[in-house]
């Protein structure tokens, strides 16, 4: 089962955090994001392989207080595309030359 953890604090580090939820069972993997320069973001993923196991930590640790921080754990959502309203494809636009020299022609060709 994926999980989806947020809130964290920044000083809290991947293994300290896998250590915490091997309490409850097996973790594959511990996944926190970063941006460009390498800075935690306090969000990530962390995949459990035993559901039962994966809902006992979320009931555990989800608003409990890690570095003065209540952090946030619950089962990962997949995402959906973004789709219009009914399927609304908006008409492309079309662009007019306008005939500057005043003869009715625009790239040779009389409109």
């Amino acid at each position: 089962m994926k999980l989806f953890i947020a809130n964290l604090p920044h000083k809290l580090e991947e293994a300290e955090l896998k250590k915490m939820l091997t309490q409850f069972g097996q973790v594959g993997s511990v996944k926190l994001k970063t941006d460009e320069a390498g800075k935690r973001k306090g969000w990530g993923f962390i995949e459990m392989p035993v559901s039962e196991q994966a809902k006992a930590a979320i009931a555990a640790l989800n608003e409990k207080e890690i570095y003065g921080r209540k952090i946030a754990l619950s089962e990962a959502v997949e995402k959906e595309p973004e789709k219009n309203a009914n399927n609304f494809q908006r008409p492309r636009r079309e662009y007019r030359v306008y005939d500057r020299d005043g003869n009715g022609e625009v790239d040779g060709n009389k409109w």
